[in-house]
C-alpha cells in the first residue's frame, strides 16, 4: 500500500479512534496492531486492568451525570424559585424552563403545578434524578404537583416541560401536603424496650405498633450516642434527623437514582445493622417489622432512640412516635434484699440469670452462720438454682416447680455470693420466665409465713357438686390463716401449665379482680393432732375444671401459696350419692 493510501485512511480513522480511546480507561487505550492479541480472552484482564476498573467510574462513563449536563444545555432558560413565593409564567407548547431552588435548612417540600407539565428534578448537581411522590390533584393544584418528605439543604434543579401553551404557577411550600391531619399531633403512648448485651456489644430494640394506621405504618429508629463533646441534639421531625445523618458523612457522586433520603429507607429491612462507631447519629429504617439488632455499639455509652412513623398511605408523611435513653453499661447482677420477697427475671440470654446477695455481718446467730432462700417459680416451671462464690458452686438444688427453701449452710459474713437460675431443660424455658425470691440470715421470715416441707393440696373426695381438699399445716407458730381460692379454667383449654400463677397477689381485696375468679373463703387454723387442714369446696358446676390455691398468710404481711390443684368435676351425676375418692 502506498503511503498516501496509508494517510488518507489514517486521517479518516482518527476521529471514531479517538472517541472510542477516551472512553476506556487508561490501561487499555492502546491499538491492537498484533492479530494474535485479538485471540486474548477479554474477560481475564491483566492486573493493571483491575486496577482501572476498581477505581470509580470517571464523568464521562456516568449515564445520569451526561443526561444532566445535556439538560443544563437544552435548558438555558432559567428562573429562580423561593419557598413560599409563588411564580406565574407564561409558557407555550412544548416550551422548556429550568427552576433552581436554594434551600437553607432540611424541611418537607411541596411544589405545586397549576397546569400538567413534564418535570424532572435533580439534588445538588450530582445527576441523580429524585424520585418524589405525587400530590393528590386538586383546586389550584394539578397532576404532575410533587411531593418531597425530607428535602435537604442545597440546590434542586427543576426541569419543566410544558404541555399545553397559557398560564402556569409554581408554588414551592416548606410544609408537607398532609400537615393538618389530625392525628397528626396526637399523643402517641408507644413504649420502647431494650435488652443489652454488652459483651458482645449489641442491643436489641423492640418497640409497639403505631396505634393509628398501623397497617400501613413502617418504622425508622433514629440512634444518637451521647458524649461529653456531642450533647444531644432534639429533633423535633425527621428531617432535622436525616440533615444531623448525612452532615457528618461526606457525599461521593454516585450513578444510583434517588437521593440520601432514598437510600436511608429505600434500603431493605435487615435483621442485624451495624453501627459506625465514628458516627454519632444513625437511622435504621425497619419496615413494618417492630424490633432491631444493633452491633458495635460503644460500652459505657449513652444512646438515645428516637422512634419516627413513616405512613404508606399518606404520601409518606413521618411523625415522631417515642423516645428513649439506655444506658449501654456492662451492669452487675442485681442485689437482693434481705427480708424482702422480691420478683425477678430469669428469662435471660440462654434461659440463665444471675443475682447477687451478701451476707451480713451479724453476730446474732448462736451457731454457724446460714442463710435461708424461699425460692416461688411464678409459672410453675422447672427450674434449678446454684450458688456460687468467687466462680465456685457452693451448692445447687434438684429442679423443682413448687415453693421451696434452701438452707446454705457455711456462709461467711460479709461476703457475696452469686445465685444462678437456669431452667431444666428447653422446653421448661419458655414458661421459665419470673420466680420470687426471698432471703434471710434468720430462722423465720418476718413478714412472711412458714410453708411445710410438703406443700402439696391432695385432693381428698369430689361429689357432683363439691370437693374436699386437704393440706399440711403450717409449722410456723404465729398467728396464722388459710384462704381457699378458686379460678375457673377455660373449656377451650383446661391446661394447668396455663394458668398456674403464683406470683399473683393473693391479698383477699386483689386476688377477687383476676380474670375467671370463681370463690374464695379465709378461716383460722384448725386445730388437729396431726396437723392436716381440710375444706369443702361448694356449689361447683358438673364437668367443668377449676384451678385450687391454698395460701397461709400472717396478721401482718404477704401471703405464700402452696402448691396449685386442679380438680376436674364430673360431667354426669346420677344420684347425690355419686362420688369419687382420690
Amino acid at each position: 500500500m502506498s503511503p498516501g493510501v496509508e494517510l488518507l485512511l489514517l486521517l479518516l480513522l482518527s476521529t471514531s479512534l479517538h472517541a472510542e480511546i477516551s472512553h476506556l480507561p487508561m490501561a487499555s487505550n492502546r491499538i491492537i496492531l498484533d492479530s494474535t492479541e485479538l485471540l486474548q480472552n477479554p474477560l481475564i484482564p491483566d492486573a493493571g486492568v483491575q486496577a482501572a476498573r476498581a477505581t470509580p467510574l470517571p464523568p464521562q462513563k456516568c449515564p445520569s451525570l451526561q443526561r444532566y449536563r445535556k439538560m443544563l444545555k437544552d435548558f438555558d432558560d432559567l428562573e429562580d424559585l423561593y419557598v413560599d413565593v409563588p411564580v406565574h409564567i407564561a409558557l407555550a407548547e412544548r416550551q422548556r424552563k429550568r427552576f433552581v431552588l436554594n434551600l437553607n435548612d432540611s424541611t418537607p417540600l411541596t411544589i405545586r403545578f397549576s397546569a400538567p407539565v413534564g418535570r424532572k428534578m435533580y439534588y445538588n448537581q450530582t445527576g441523580n434524578p429524585l424520585r418524589p411522590a405525587a400530590v393528590a390533584p386538586g383546586p389550584g393544584v394539578a397532576v404532575g404537583s410533587l411531593v418531597l418528605p425530607c428535602a435537604l439543604r442545597g440546590q434542586y434543579d427543576l426541569f419543566v416541560l410544558a404541555r399545553h401553551s397559557g398560564a402556569l404557577k409554581v408554588d414551592a411550600l416548606a410544609e408537607h401536603p398532609q400537615h393538618d391531619w389530625p392525628l397528626l399531633n396526637a399523643t402517641h403512648r408507644i413504649a420502647i424496650r431494650t435488652q443489652n448485651r454488652v459483651r458482645k456489644r449489641e442491643m436489641i430494640v423492640k418497640w409497639e405498633r403505631s396505634k393509628f394506621d398501623f397497617h400501613v405504618m413502617h418504622y425508622c429508629l433514629v440512634i444518637q450516642r451521647l458524649s461529653m463533646d456531642t450533647p444531644r441534639m432534639s429533633f423535633t421531625n425527621f428531617c432535622q434527623a436525616v440533615s444531623a445523618y448525612t452532615d457528618q458523612r461526606p457525599m461521593t457522586p454516585s450513578c444510583a437514582a434517588g437521593g440520601p433520603l432514598e437510600g436511608i429507607w429505600g434500603a431493605p429491612p435487615q435483621r442485624e445493622r451495624r453501627l459506625n462507631p465514628r458516627q454519632n447519629v444513625h437511622i435504621v429504617c425497619t419496615g413494618k417489622r417492630r424490633q432491631q439488632l444493633l452491633r458495635r455499639l460503644l460500652p459505657r455509652s449513652s444512646y438515645h432512640l428516637d422512634l419516627f412513623g413513616i405512613h404508606q398511605g399518606r404520601q409518606n408523611l413521618t411523625l415522631r412516635l417515642a423516645s428513649s435513653q439506655v444506658n449501654f453499661n456492662r451492669t452487675q447482677p442485681l442485689a437482693l434484699k434481705q427480708q424482702a420477697l422480691m420478683q425477678l427475671k430469669i428469662g435471660g440470654q440462654h434461659g440463665k440469670q444471675v443475682y447477687s446477695f451478701k451476707v451480713p455481718q451479724t453476730t446474732r446467730q448462736l451457731g454457724e452462720p446460714f442463710m435461708r432462700h424461699l425460692l416461688i417459680p411464678c409459672s410453675g416451671s422447672e427450674i434449678r438454682v446454684k450458688l456460687l462464690r468467687q466462680r465456685s458452686e457452693v451448692g445447687k438444688t434438684e429442679a423443682f416447680y413448687s415453693p421451696t427453701y434452701i438452707r446454705q449452710k457455711g456462709v461467711l459474713p460479709g461476703e457475696r455470693y452469686l445465685m444462678r437460675f437456669e431452667p431444666s431443660n428447653d422446653d421448661e424455658a419458655l414458661r421459665a420466665q419470673k420466680v420470687m425470691v426471698a432471703l434471710s440470715s434468720e430462722a423465720l421470715f418476718r413478714d412472711l409465713p412458714e410453708l411445710p416441707q410438703n406443700t402439696t393440696v391432695f385432693n381428698v373426695r369430689t361429689r357432683c357438686s363439691r370437693a374436699t381438699i386437704a393440706w399440711n399445716g403450717s409449722p410456723d407458730e404465729r398467728e396464722l390463716s388459710y384462704c381457699i381460692i378458686v379460678f375457673n379454667l377455660p373449656q377451650r383449654n383446661r391446661s394447668v401449665v396455663d394458668f398456674t400463677n403464683y406470683c399473683m397477689d393473693f391479698v383477699p381485696k386483689r386476688v377477687m379482680q383476676y380474670r375467671n375468679f370463681e370463690w374464695m373463703t379465709c378461716r383460722e387454723r384448725q386445730q388437729s393432732p396431726d396437723n392436716i387442714e381440710t375444706e369443702t369446696i361448694l356449689n361447683l358446676m358438673p364437668g367443668s375444671s377449676y384451678l385450687v390455691y391454698v395460701t397461709a398468710n400472717l396478721s401482718m404481711g404477704k401471703p405464700l401459696p402452696y402448691q396449685a390443684l386442679t380438680l376436674h368435676m364430673a360431667s354426669q351425676c346420677l344420684d347425690g350419692s355419686h362420688e369419687s375418692f382420690y
